[in-house]
């Protein structure tokens, strides 16, 4: 069973990467979402050497994680708040959250001002001695203490997100990329709140020298490894679910475009900033790339740097069509303009549909009689 902590880790670690080289993203929460995984890699790792007797080999390993595991809370609480929020403005009050970090800080410099002699032993009495090393005294506080204190911080801040979670997910119920974005969110808090009151259950009933349950140490580390297992495999729903990385639909005035009547709306978008989507947008139509008969939606999307899913759901956001009827509108305009300015005078009717972008007359003729109202040869009688 110890083994299945080292592949925990190395998921963990190949997850962590996935995330940090995830692109057009909310970069804000991904990273935060990335760091948390990474500091649990590196427990799962501890965890393999310590429980397969290799910490006599990895000594210098024993001790400083404490540092990452007491900053645990950071990334998991500000994930959420920038997610909800779709930013993150500093506040003093955010200095307790680093209350574990700074008294591990505290410990660790404690012990490495010591002589050497002070970390050998620590480590020595954790290999003679794996079911005692909690005790083990550090400085300020000894390791279950520490341990108690990251996860009572976990908790606390865990419940101080419940109002700003609840009324989040009353925005936008109903809108399906929401739907998904609240369904995680909810597994992900129920599994770290979950965590939270197991972990620090188990810290204080060590703490009181009580074990109401029974458990040994087998079963310790067999319920962590299910609590590790359980968060590696619900992370896999932002890479199935790309849609989670875009974070929250936020409220911006977008620059219209030529085709959208020159008006603007504030619309409900995910992603990372749909001003500078829709300024591709301009961007795009200005060069004539929707004249192109090929342009379709994914070759737009590559241009936007979005996935094509994201692309689609853009055009219906902000302008309320599909993206195949945007670009049959830009088509139709070109074609009306040629046809105002006397195109046909020097070429003729196939030339101005591959100008448009149609790929056959019977395309553009439904097309165009569908926009319009009125037929081809009406309009050109005209």
């Amino acid at each position: 069973m110890n083994f299945v902590f080292l592949l925990v880790a190395i998921f963990g670690f190949f997850l962590t990467v996935l995330l940090l080289l995830k692109k057009n993203v909310n970069k804000l929460p991904q990273y935060f979402l990335a760091f948390f995984y990474f500091i649990y890699s590196i427990y799962s790792l501890q965890t393999y050497i310590i429980t397969e007797g290799l910490l006599t080999q990895f000594k210098w390993f024993y001790f400083w994680p404490l540092l990452l595991y007491s900053i645990i809370t950071v990334p998991v609480y500000f994930y959420f708040k920038t997610v909800m929020d779709d930013k993150l403005t500093w506040k003093w009050q955010y200095l307790l959250l680093f209350v574990p970090f700074m008294m591990s800080v505290i410990d660790v410099t404690l012990v490495f001002s010591k002589p050497a002699t002070y970390y050998s032993e620590i480590v020595e009495n954790a290999i003679a001695f794996p079911k005692e090393r909690f005790n083990a005294q550090y400085g300020l506080l000894n390791l279950n203490e520490h341990y108690s204190l990251r996860h009572l911080w976990q908790v606390v801040y865990l419940f101080s997100l419940l109002p700003l979670l609840k009324r989040f997910l009353t925005i936008n119920p109903n809108d399906k990329l929401k739907v998904v974005l609240n369904r995680w969110l909810l597994l992900f808090y129920s599994a770290l709140c979950t965590m939270g009151f197991i972990t620090l259950f188990l810290g204080v009933e060590r703490l009181l020298g009580l074990n109401t349950l029974q458990i040994n140490n087998s079963s310790l580390l067999s319920m962590n490894l299910i609590l590790l297992l359980v968060l590696l495999v619900i992370s896999i729903a932002p890479l199935y679910f790309p849609s989670i990385l875009y974070g929250f639909p936020k409220n911006q005035l977008l620059v219209s475009s030529p085709i959208s009547n020159n008006t603007t709306s504030t619309e409900k978008m995910y992603g990372l900033n749909n001003q500078e989507l829709n300024n591709s947008l301009i961007l795009i139509e200005e060069q004539g790339a929707f004249l192109q008969q090929d342009f379709n939606l994914k070759a737009c999307a590559d241009i936007l740097q979005v996935p094509p899913y994201h692309a689609a759901y853009f055009f219906y956001q902000t302008k309320g069509i599909s993206f195949t009827s945007y670009r049959n509108k830009i088509r139709v305009e070109k074609a009306k303009q040629l046809l105002d300015s006397g195109y046909l005078e020097s070429n003729n009717l196939n030339a101005l549909i591959s100008a448009c972008g149609f790929n056959s007359k019977s395309d553009f003729e439904k097309t165009f009689e569908r926009l319009t109202s009125t037929s081809y040869n009406l309009y050109q009688l005209r």
